[in-house]
């Protein structure tokens, strides 16, 4: 009998995803669906790997007349899939066999000519991987059609166990975030700073993000805001961006605060402040049943009203949950302009930006929240004020 207790799900939580993704599988005339985004494994087995091999198909297959799940995997990854992953079966592929492998399996439970969806829309493997899968599925008579969105739409809204997390790693964050401005002082490089933040949020709790702590300083910063974290040395007066996500049983929780080293005159100051409030009409105007949109129409002019057009990066979220590197962003947004659409259903979780910027005075500044659909309304998780964080010099 397998032994799943390093899980961080019931069985049951998993069978009854497992359960949905087969209802929706039904309601979109799709027979097998073979799931291979990351995040969409680990959703419905619990898999999870820092690092997935580009070239070879690993994934989940789901037959919609069937109860069990066909797990496949590099065959040196056999030892973890046995201890690590909720799945009823197991095949393994070496490179340049994949292909046989899984159309084999698929073959052998009589399924050969079904109706087979592939996602294409996947952090792994290359496009090039699921290309050649589907012609070896179709060779032995398959229809392939896109399975594109089918677990993602459901991994939208979380469980009670699922949120429990999120909020968690929200705690996590604050907690990290506020360590670290104790910490920040002129002279540390931006590297050392994301450095010493990924080490407060491993002892707070957190597990590795899907992206590391984004620092952004000095007369560049405007620019650089997806940038690594640099070797430039902070200084006094320095306008400091700190972005970062915490993370339990990888649900990612976003937080982002904007620090000044020391007195400054800046601008930034202002506009943090002037900003402040759209989070509140945000989370005021979302109503449980709609699309996002108006509530994050009316936030976004709230901002508008209050600051220069050209002082604005973004102003809106994104889908947040579980996540992989390089990227914890979801599918969809809360403009609702993603690659699919969505509503604000309970345990909708997602982020909220307001990202400014001075070319002159050369700075990044905002905040950044973690929101999540509740049956009482939109909340905010942060307990750090949404204003410009000043750090004594010492």
């Amino acid at each position: 009998m397998p032994d799943f207790s390093r899980l961080p799900f019931t069985s049951d939580e998993y069978r009854e995803r497992q359960r949905r993704v087969r209802e929706e599988m039904k309601a979109r005339d799709i027979e097998l669906l073979y799931v291979t985004s990351p995040p969409n494994i680990q959703y419905l087995t619990g898999y999870e790997a820092i690092w997935y091999p580009n070239r070879l198909p690993v994934g989940v297959l789901l037959d919609v007349a069937r109860d069990d799940t066909l797990f496949f995997d590099w065959v040196r990854h056999a030892p973890y899939v046995g201890t690590s992953v909720f799945c009823d079966e197991a095949r393994y592929f070496q490179y340049g066999e994949s292909d046989a492998v899984v159309s084999a399996a698929i073959a052998e439970r009589g399924r050969a000519d079904a109706r087979i969806a592939l996602e294409a829309f996947s952090l792994n493997p290359s496009a090039p991987v699921m290309t050649a899968l589907g012609e070896a599925l179709r060779r032995q008579g398959a229809t392939v059609i896109s399975g594109d969105w089918v677990v993602d739409k459901l991994r939208l809204y979380k469980s009670p166990t699922e949120v429990e997390r999120v909020r968690r790693a929200a705690a996590i964050a604050d907690r990290a975030m506020l360590r670290l401005r104790e910490q920040l002082r002129p002279g540390l490089t931006e590297a050392e700073v994301s450095a010493r933040l990924n080490l407060l949020l491993a002892e707070e709790g957190s597990e590795p993000a899907a992206t590391l702590p984004l620092v952004n300083s000095g007369p560049t910063a405007w620019v650089d805001v997806h940038a690594f974290p640099s070797q430039r040395c902070l200084q006094a007066g320095d306008v400091v961006s700190v972005d970062c996500c915490a993370v339990v049983d990888r649900y990612h929780a976003n937080l982002q605060r904007t620090f000044v080293l020391g007195p400054s005159a800046t601008k930034a100051r202002a506009m943090i402040a002037a900003a402040a409030g759209s989070i509140e009409v945000l989370c005021r105007e979302a109503r449980l049943g709609e699309g996002p949109e108006r509530a994050a129409a009316a936030a976004v002019a709230y901002v508008r009203e209050r600051i220069p057009a050209e002082n604005i990066w973004w102003v809106g979220g994104y889908a947040l949950g579980l996540g992989t590197p390089p990227s914890w962003v979801g599918h969809t947004y809360l403009a609702n302009d993603g690659e699919e659409r969505c509503e604000l259903r309970e345990g909708y979780v997602s982020n909220y930006e307001n990202v400014f910027f001075d070319e002159a005075e050369g700075f990044e500044a905002g905040y950044i929240d973690t929101v999540v659909m509740t049956s009482d309304g939109l909340r905010a998780l942060s307990t750090i004020p949404r204003e410009l964080l000043e750090v004594p010099l010492r």
